[in-house]
C-alpha cells in the first residue's frame, strides 16, 4: 500500500547522498543517529530501518545502470528523513535494477541459518507494515520508503527488538 503524502504534511529532517559502497549502511546509521539525537524515542528504530534499506540498495541496485543517481552521481543512494504529524518517513532512493517492478518488493522467508534475507522483514516489523517501493520516472530510480512511529513507547521499542525464539 502506498501512502499518498502531501509535501506540506512533512518537515524535512535531513537528506544525504551516499556512495554505493560497503560503508554506506554505516554512514546511514551514523547520520540518522545525529539527525534524531540520543533522546529521540524513535532513534533506534529509525537507525535500524535506515541501515536495512541502505544495505539493500548497496546489494541489489543495478551497478551497471547508466542513469545517474540523485545529484548526478552514477549509482548514488539518497537517504531522506522527514517528520509527519505522528510518524517519521524514511526514504531511500537508488539506481533500481533491471528486474525492479514498480510495486512492493517481495519478502523472502527468513531462515535462522541464512546470512541474508531478513532486511525487508525487519523493515516491515519496524514500520508495522507501513512501507513500500516504486519507480521514480523518468530515470527508473527505485524509491523504498517506510513510516515509523514518531513516539513509540519503551514497551513498543522493546517488543520490536525482542527475539522471536
Amino acid at each position: 500500500m502506498i501512502y499518498d503524502i502531501s509535501p506540506s504534511e512533512l518537515q524535512t529532517i535531513g537528506t544525504i547522498r551516499l556512495a554505493r559502497s560497503g560503508r554506506a549502511p554505516y554512514r546511514a546509521r551514523q547520520t540518522v543517529s545525529v539527525w534524531l539525537e540520543s533522546e529521540h524515542p524513535a532513534r533506534e528504530i529509525a537507525v535500524l530501518a535506515a541501515s536495512e534499506l541502505v544495505t539493500n540498495a548497496v546489494r541489489y541496485a543495478d551497478a551497471s545502470s547508466s542513469s545517474a543517481g540523485p545529484g548526478g552521481s552514477p549509482g548514488a543512494i539518497t537517504l531522506e528523513l522527514y517528520q509527519g504529524r505522528d510518524y517519521l518517513r524514511l526514504a531511500v532512493t537508488d539506481p533500481g535494477s533491471s528486474c525492479s517492478k514498480p510495486s512492493r518488493i517481495p519478502l523472502q522467508a527468513p531462515s535462522l541459518d541464512a546470512e541474508r534475507g531478513r532486511g525487508l522483514a525487519i523493515v516491515e516489523a519496524l514500520s508495522r507494515n507501513r512501507w513500500g517501493s516504486y519507480r521514480v520516472p523518468p530515470d527508473g530510480l527505485r524509491l523504498v520508503w517506510c513510516h515509523l512511529d514518531l513516539n513509540p513507547t519503551p514497551a513498543q521499542v522493546e517488543e520490536l527488538f525482542r527475539s522471536p525464539i
